[in-house]
Parts: structure tokens; C-alpha cells; sequence
């Protein structure tokens, strides 16, 4: 009796555990695992998003591989994007928060600012760009007025250009964030080691390097790896600077996902750069997990 008691008492605590992570279990599987699913099972069939859906097995990537013209456009933007916004998220936040750590005057203004850029709406920080970079906008205006009007140009007409302002924009809004990041870690580091640092001599910049950075590693592992994961599957600012122009020239997958799902109807098209932004995101955290001793670092 107290055996059956005792078991009674278990399952009715496994069953109440289970009932509190119910509702994210359902969550995960209707938003995230089926989405997952549909989009790759869609990826073998041609459908417009109405009437009959054909089957036709893996044509749909075959195309997308071999004929279609934008297809390696927007890989190759969307990792140059991913690396080269990751790394100046990381280096401009950085050095934010080694200012404010240092405490430089005015630095509780300044981390106001800093981090004001990252609570405005992707709309707004790409139509204010799109005023100072517009061919009569105020940079132009700046350049006509200082006799530089050899340099003035129609900026966003260049997909170089246009590529490397959206990268410039994503820095400069999204550097707040890491910012906060680093403050954090670096509040938790123990001021008697920066003054055992000091009495020895140490400059401000060999403590940065010797101190700082090594007791932050676990802190860029992770930041690392949500810029990254947030950079690869980036859309917004993309769509609001350029909708993936001039001629196509700052495509991203997530925008060029749009283009052939939502403009061309292309649903099976659509879902097949679904599923290769799922897989390269996976093998980016793969590489990062394996490679770079991200487990390790952790443990660290």
C-alpha cells in the first residue's frame, strides 16, 4: 500500500512538472517544428499558393542552383552580411562599453545614447538613412556645400554602396546591444584584479587585452553566436533600404525568399530557400560549436 502510495505521488509530480512545459511543447511544434516540416516537404512541389499542387520532386532545388540568375547573389550576400555585421556589432560594441567602463565623462549619457539606436523601429532607422544617402539628401548636400561635389553620387544606385550602407546601418543600430552585453560581463569582474593590474604598472590598454577580454570570452562566444544567427536571416533593413535592388545587387535569402514565395508565387521556389537558410544556419552553429570550442570556452 505504501509502495502504490509512493508511486501515485511520483506520477502525480511527473504529471504537474509535464503540465508547466505543456504549453511551450505545443508552442515549439505548431510554430516552430511544423513550419520546419511543411517548408521542406513543400520545397518538392510546385504550388502558386492556389489550385493544384504538382509534385516535382527536386527540380525546385535544381533550379534554383542552376538557373535562376539572383539564387548566388543572395547566398553570397547573406554570408558577407552575417560575418561582416557580427564582427562590427562586436567591435563597436566593445569599445562602447570599455568607454563607459571606464567611466569617461559624461558616460551615463553616453550609455543612454548608445543604446537608444537599438529601441528604434528597423522602418525608421532605414527611411532616416535613406534621407542622409538620397542622391538630394543631406550628405550630398553636405558634400555639394563643402566643394566636394565631385564625390556627391547617387549612393543607393550602387549595389556595392547600397550593400556596404545596410551593413554600416545594422552596425550602428545594433552595436547598443552587444554593448549591454559586455557591461554586464564586465561589472562581474573583480575591481581587485584591475588594481593588482595597476600597482604592476599596467596600462589602461594591456589591462584591456590581458584582463578584459580573456575573463569575457564566454560573453563573445555567445554574442557571436546570436549576431550571427541574427545577421544570416536578416530582411527588414534590407527590404526598407533597397527591396533587394538596384538590380537585384543586395538580395539577401530572407528577402529573396519574399520575392519568390510572396511576388512570383513560387511557393515551392520560396520554401527551398527556406530550408538551405535552415541547413547553412545550422552548419554555421555547427562549425562555430565544434571548431572553435564553443562548448569548451563555456565550460571555461
Amino acid at each position: 500500500m505504501v509502495i502504490n502510495l509512493k508511486k501515485r505521488k511520483v506520477i502525480f509530480e511527473n504529471l504537474t512538472g509535464f503540465s508547466f512545459v505543456l504549453p511551450l511543447i505545443i508552442f515549439i511544434i505548431i510554430f516552430l517544428l511544423y513550419p520546419i516540416i511543411a517548408s521542406l516537404v513543400l520545397s518538392f512541389f510546385k504550388w502558386k499558393g492556389y489550385g493544384e499542387i504538382d509534385f516535382v520532386g527536386i527540380q525546385n532545388f535544381i533550379k534554383m542552383f542552376t538557373v535562376d540568375r539572383y539564387f548566388p547573389t543572395a547566398i553570397n550576400n547573406s554570408i558577407i552580411f552575417s560575418i561582416t555585421a557580427t564582427l562590427g556589432t562586436i567591435l563597436v560594441g566593445f569599445i562602447l562599453a570599455v568607454l563607459i567602463d571606464l567611466k569617461i565623462f559624461l558616460w551615463k549619457v553616453y550609455r543612454f545614447i548608445f543604446f537608444l539606436t537599438v529601441i528604434l523601429t528597423v522602418v525608421v532607422t532605414g527611411m532616416l538613412w535613406l534621407r542622409i544617402f538620397d542622391p538630394y539628401g543631406l550628405l550630398n548636400s553636405l558634400l555639394d556645400a563643402l566643394n566636394f561635389t565631385n564625390l556627391s553620387r547617387p549612393w543607393m544606385g550602387d549595389a556595392n554602396i547600397a550593400f556596404g550602407i545596410i551593413v554600416f546601418v545594422t552596425i550602428w543600430q545594433y552595436s547598443g546591444f552587444t554593448m549591454i552585453f559586455f557591461l554586464a560581463g564586465m561589472q562581474n569582474i573583480e575591481e581587485d584584479i584591475y588594481e593588482a593590474a595597476r600597482i604592476d604598472g599596467a596600462s589602461t590598454f594591456r589591462r584591456i587585452k590581458s584582463i578584459t577580454i580573456p575573463l569575457l570570452k564566454n560573453v563573445f562566444a555567445v554574442i557571436t553566436m546570436l549576431q550571427l544567427i541574427f545577421s544570416f536571416k536578416v530582411f527588414d533593413i534590407v527590404w526598407v533600404m533597397t527591396a533587394g535592388g538596384p538590380a537585384g545587387g543586395t538580395e539577401v535569402l530572407g528577402t529573396y525568399l519574399y520575392q519568390v514565395a510572396f511576388r512570383k508565387s513560387q511557393f515551392g521556389g520560396g520554401s527551398v530557400i527556406a530550408v538551405i537558410m535552415f541547413l547553412l544556419a545550422l552548419i554555421f552553429a555547427f562549425i562555430y560549436v565544434r571548431v572553435l570550442g564553443y562548448r569548451r570556452m563555456l565550460k571555461g
